[in-house]
Order: C-alpha cells, then sequence, then structure tokens
C-alpha cells in the first residue's frame, strides 16, 4: 500500500511535478500513430503534461511539433495553414518551417530575414518507429532512441491503436502490467478468441491461464523491471508468461500467438488524462481489429479506438441484459473499452491508500517502489533506468510464454529479438 503523499507524487505531472519532469527530461513520449499525421491535413492538437502542442507532418515527411502558441502575437496554431514545408499562423502570417524557424514575418517591415532569424520557437524532435510519432521534450540535447523490441530495425512489424482515456496515466501503466486480471476481465473475448482461433493460438497457454491466478515473481533491470506469471501446468511444470516494462511509459507482454507481441504505449496527457498505444508486433501481426477485440459488426475510428457512452450515472454505457445472456462484464464491443471503463471507474485520479493489495499484485508493488526510488534518485541527480540520455545501450529481449519443467527457472529462459 501506498501513502497518500506517495499517490500524489506518482501521479501528478503537470507543471514541475517531479514525477513529470522524470519523464520530460529523460525519455522520448508517445504523442500520435504515425499514420494519424498526414500531409496536408490541418494541425494535430497535442496536449501532454499539461502543455499544448501542434505537430504536423510537411510536404517533405517530416514531422513538425511545435509549442501550439505563435511565437507573435500566441494566436493558436491548431488553426494554421499548412504550405509547402511550414505552418502558417492566420493571425498576421507569420509562417513557421518544420525544424522551428520562421522563414516569414510580413508583420516586421525593416530587415524581416534578420528578425525572423532571431526569433525563437519552442520546436521539438520528432522520432517514428513501430508505427508511433515520439517527441523528445527534454531541455538536453535530442539523444538517440532506445533500443525498443518493436523497432522496425528488428524486422518486425506493428498494428497499433490509439486512444484518448479520461483518467490518471499510472491508471492504464498498471493495467499494462497487471496481466492477472486478463482472464477475468477479459474471459468472454478470451474464449471466444480461442474457440476461433484454436489452430494459430497457443490454446494449452490460454487453458492454463484460465485454470488459475499466477504467482508473480519480478526483476529488477537496466531497463526498468522484467515479470514473470507463474501458472501451474502439470506433473510438475509450470506455464510461465514473461513480460518486460520499459520504464517509464512502456510495456511489452506475450499475447498467445507463436511470435507476436502485445505493446503498451502511455503518454501523460494531464493530470486526468493520458494516451494510450495498444496494439501488437512481430513478423505477421494480428490485424488491429483483432488485437482491441472488436466485434465484427463495429465500425472502428482508430483515430480515437475507445468508445464509451455515457458515464457513471449509466456504468457508462454497460449492456445488463448482454450480462444475463452470458457476457461476463456486458461491454461486447471490445475487450479495449473492458480496460477503459474499468481504469475510468476508479475515478480521475485513484486513492491508493484505500487499496488491500493481494498476493497477486506483487508486480503492482514492484512497479510502484520503482516509480517512487527512480523520482527520489533522480531528484538527487541520478540518471534513471532506460533513460535516453544514458550513454550505455539498453538491450530489452523479447518476451515470451513457454512451459518450464520441472525444476528450471524463468531466469534462465531468454528469448532475444
Amino acid at each position: 500500500m501506498v501513502s497518500r503523499e506517495e499517490n500524489e507524487l506518482m501521479t501528478r505531472v503537470e507543471g514541475d511535478a517531479p514525477m513529470g519532469r522524470l519523464m520530460r527530461e529523460n525519455y522520448w513520449i508517445p504523442f500520435a500513430l504515425s499514420e494519424n499525421l498526414v500531409v496536408g491535413d490541418a494541425p494535430t492538437p497535442v496536449r501532454l503534461f499539461g502543455e499544448n502542442y501542434i505537430a504536423f507532418r510537411a510536404e517533405n515527411g517530416q514531422v513538425g511539433f511545435f509549442d501550439e502558441l505563435c511565437p507573435h502575437r500566441r494566436a493558436s496554431l491548431a488553426l494554421g495553414r499548412l504550405e509547402g514545408n511550414g505552418v502558417r499562423c492566420i493571425y498576421h502570417g507569420w509562417k513557421i518551417d518544420v525544424s522551428g524557424c520562421v522563414v516569414e514575418a510580413p508583420t516586421q517591415v525593416q530587415r524581416p530575414e534578420q528578425f525572423a532569424a532571431n526569433v525563437r520557437v519552442a520546436h521539438f524532435p520528432v522520432h517514428e518507429t513501430g508505427g508511433i510519432a515520439w517527441v523528445w521534450l527534454g531541455a538536453a540535447a535530442e539523444p538517440a532512441f532506445p533500443d525498443l523490441p518493436f523497432d522496425a530495425e528488428h524486422g518486425v512489424n506493428t498494428s497499433t491503436t490509439f486512444s484518448v482515456l479520461p483518467c490518471n496515466w499510472l491508471q492504464g501503466l498498471e493495467g499494462g502490467i497487471d496481466s492477472v486480471h486478463a482472464p477475468i476481465l477479459h474471459q468472454s473475448f478470451i474464449t471466444d478468441l480461442a474457440s476461433r482461433k484454436s489452430a494459430t493460438m497457443n490454446v494449452e497457454g490460454v487453458k492454463y491461464t484460465m485454470a488459475s491466478p499466477p504467482l508473480y515473481e519480478t526483476e529488477a533491470t537496466p531497463y526498468g523491471l522484467r515479470q514473470a506469471s507463474l501458472r501451474p501446468a502439470g506433473d510438475d511444470r509450470t506455464y510461465v508468461r514473461m513480460a518486460h516494462y520499459f520504464f517509464p511509459l512502456v510495456v511489452v507482454v506475450p499475447n498467445g500467438y507463436p511470435g507476436c507481441t502485445h505493446l503498451f504505449a502511455f503518454a501523460p496527457v494531464d493530470d486526468t488524462h493520458y494516451l494510450l498505444f495498444f496494439g501488437n508486433y512481430g513478423e505477421t501481426p494480428l490485424s488491429r481489429r483483432e488485437v482491441a477485440g472488436l466485434r465484427d459488426d463495429v465500425e472502428p475510428d482508430y483515430r480515437n479506438l475507445v468508445s464509451l457512452p455515457g458515464d457513471r450515472s449509466n456504468r457508462w454505457g454497460q449492456d445488463r441484459e448482454l450480462m444475463k445472456a452470458g457476457h461476463f462484464t456486458g461491454f461486447g464491443r471490445s475487450a479495449i473499452d473492458e480496460d477503459a471503463v474499468v481504469q475510468v471507474s476508479m475515478g480521475p485520479i485513484v486513492d491508493r491508500s484505500k487499496e488491500n493489495l493481494s498476493s497477486s499484485d506483487v508486480a503492482i508493488a514492484h512497479t510502484r517502489r520503482l516509480i517512487l526510488d527512480t523520482i527520489a534518485s533522480a531528484e538527487a541527480g541520478e540518471l534513471p533506468p532506460g533513460s535516453a540520455l544514458s550513454a550505455d545501450v539498453v538491450r530489452i529481449p523479447q518476451p515470451f510464454d513457454t512451459v518450464l519443467d520441472a525444476g528450471e527457472s524463468w531466469r534462465e529462459v531468454e528469448r532475444v529479438g
């Protein structure tokens, strides 16, 4: 259990809050699906850590990422015109190119080029990988992007969805780390999927997962944390699902398909909202419809996938008749909606001081301690786990699920990607 003060420390990200400062200054932050940044489209409003920005794709393919407000008179550049490789403010016509330089300042009549060259624009570098656009918001010079296991350089493809959820970022992260909920919350979707995909899924793994809650074991790593969920597999064997937490915003988890892995990436919008990137990667990843658990009759909007009609007053659109017919949760549209509704139901920021953790919450407890310890060490001037500013190349092994023989340890098994 954490105290209210510790909960506040982990969850608050706006302004100069230590957790927000830690993330902004040390890590690349995911902010959009690459496919949603289209040449010629209007600038995309982006909000991260309580600050407002815009992003756009220029004609040369680069992505510009700026402070939302024009450096001239602070009108919103979300209203701007995209012209070639820049954005023009509609208020006074100032134009800023994709690299963050003012190239035209029509209101300056004397030495306009010299004037424009001296105007500072709040511009931030962008890196694209895994179908996701990431931004560097730190004060230090742009560092190399980390060696994430779903990077295209590893020979994998990705299939990713995007959602905006109205609750704190840590509620999302803990949902990605906590795999004990899957066979309970998602049981209707998992059972249906296993029956339809028995030829390609690891149905034995599904059987072990559904049969009993796991025993968790965790281990700190240079990049964050790895966690093993262990379940009996008969004859003194153990079924293990090995997941990796790349501190502070990325989780990769085996998903029951050979050569295919779930990925979660999170980004704090502000204290009470976060961005969720959820999908999978591998040589032949599942389609976004499959990975999200969408019903065949649902027309998805991949610019914001989660759909929760209503609020607490109508149980966020829960279908009680569907529950009576046998569906476990009454949220039959998609598995990702199930995750979203339980996180949102906790409130904008859950009070963890009132929880009662159980034996299967080891990974959650270890993650919280890692966050709190990292905040303390970062405030003391130490580089946190997996910091992009570190000179060390941190390689993250691939997650896996397998059956261990009697006496075999998950610590002796590794999948290298």
